[in-house]
């Protein structure tokens, strides 16, 4: 079929998508916001604020951290003691029991039994004494008193034992308004050997004061058993053997007697192994549960010298610097010191009245600061405070102080927040 002119159309040009015009519907969707002229784009603000609420959440958390801080804040105070370089050489002292203005001292008392196996050469017929540790009060007077050589102990059930030396009952004491007998330990031995004698704890009276006063008021009780009694036939050591055996025993029981007096005593106290004497006894042998050995026994006897800490720094001192009234110091490194008596060794120092001992060694004193008072005075001051708060301190040479957080300037006004630090003299 022919077509018509008008339907033909005639291309002068390539169209492109920019010529193809845009439905009416979809025009509003499609509207563009025109840039002005020499505006740059990077200026046009984003959409999502991610940068406005990363500040807003650091300016918080710094926020809290400085409040956080604020709440725990604290303080120390590092101070430099006043000091003085000591030096003894063989100085004497003289240490008392009782009196006024003196050194004083008191006596740890320790006993140890310790046995070992040795090698039986043999047998033979024995005939041993049952033995064992009393202790003897007196509670009679104010004055001690003496008991001679073989003195008779008598147990409830009429059995005899006795002390084989003199020994001295120290007097009786008020303590507290309450009256405290004065006492001593000693060894007894049965009156008659054999297994009889071998008994549990007791109590003793003394039949030479039967019919006089002090018959009550001197007496004993037992601090072990009685044991080692024996009559018959038992093991034998050859002398060679037996004498190095007891000298491994005491040996070893000289260093438990001064590692166990040592831990007894009480923090604020100080015991020197140099101001200690160790006796040793050697006590029956006995039966092993190896065959064709005995057992070598010894009992050692410790009496140690104990001073209490600041009355000993004090008195060491006192001669060797200027101490003021109330002034107080301790001794950097005393066990370094060498303490030894001088003469002979009390026999007994339990009933000693005083001792004198000498001293050689090095040390340096420190002065004891008043740290509960200093702490008291810190509080709330302010740093720049310091100087003239120490100057009510004479004990202290130097100080530094450091406030947490640093923004601080003052101390805490909890005294618990507030840490006083002594620094050792170098």
């Amino acid at each position: 079929m022919p077509k018509n002119i008008d339907d033909i159309i005639i291309v002068d040009k390539k169209r492109s998508i920019r010529d193809i015009p845009i439905p009416e519907g979809r025009r509003k969707e499609r509207e563009f916001i025109p840039i002005p002229e020499n505006e740059n784009f990077s200026k046009i603000p984003s959409k999502t604020p991610r940068k406005g609420i990363w500040l807003a959440t650091g300016v918080a958390l710094l926020v809290l951290i400085f409040v956080i801080l604020s709440v725990f804040n604290s303080a120390t105070l590092a101070y430099i003691p006043k000091s003085a370089a000591l030096s003894f050489n063989n100085d004497i002292y003289t240490a008392q029991k009782t009196g006024e203005g003196k050194l004083f001292y008191s006596v740890v008392k320790l006993s140890k039994d310790k046995g070992s196996d040795a090698s039986a050469s043999g047998e033979e017929q024995v005939s041993r004494k049952a033995s064992g540790t009393i202790i003897v009060y007196n509670d009679a007077s104010t004055e001690a008193q003496r008991l001679v050589e073989n003195t008779r102990f008598e147990t409830t059930g009429g059995l005899i034992y006795r002390i084989p030396k003199a020994i001295v009952i120290p007097v009786k004491k008020t303590v507290s308004g309450v009256s405290k007998p004065g006492t001593v330990e000693t060894l007894v031995y049965a009156d008659v050997a054999g297994e009889k004698y071998n008994v549990g704890l007791s109590d003793f009276t003394l039949p030479g004061l039967k019919g006089s006063a002090r018959y009550s008021t001197i007496y004993a009780r037992s601090k072990t058993d009685m044991s080692g009694g024996f009559v018959g036939t038992e093991q034998v050591v050859n002398i060679q053997d037996k004498t190095r055996v007891e000298s491994e025993l005491k040996a070893t029981l000289r260093d438990e007697l001064i590692a166990e007096a040592k831990s007894q005593v009480p923090e604020d106290f100080i015991l020197f192994q140099s101001l200690s004497s160790v006796t040793f006894e050697n006590l029956p042998q006995t039966s092993s549960i190896n065959r064709g050995n005995a057992v070598i026994n010894i009992r050692g006897d410790l009496y140690g010298v104990m001073f209490k800490r600041s009355d000993l720094f004090n008195h060491l001192a006192n001669k060797k610097v200027s101490l003021a009234a109330n002034d107080s110091v301790d001794i950097v490194d005393i066990d370094l010191l060498n303490l030894a008596f001088i003469g002979i060794v009390p026999e007994v120092l339990l009933t000693s009245s005083d001792i004198k001992f000498c001293v050689t060694g090095e040390s340096i004193a420190l002065w004891r600061t008043d740290e509960v008072a200093l702490k008291a005075d810190l509080i709330g001051k302010r740093k720049k405070d310091i100087p003239s708060i120490l100057n009510n301190y004479p004990t202290i040479t130097s100080a530094t102080a450091t406030v947490s957080p640093f923004w601080k300037s003052s101390f805490p006004d909890d005294a618990t927040k507030i840490k006083v630090e002594k620094l050792l003299v170098k």
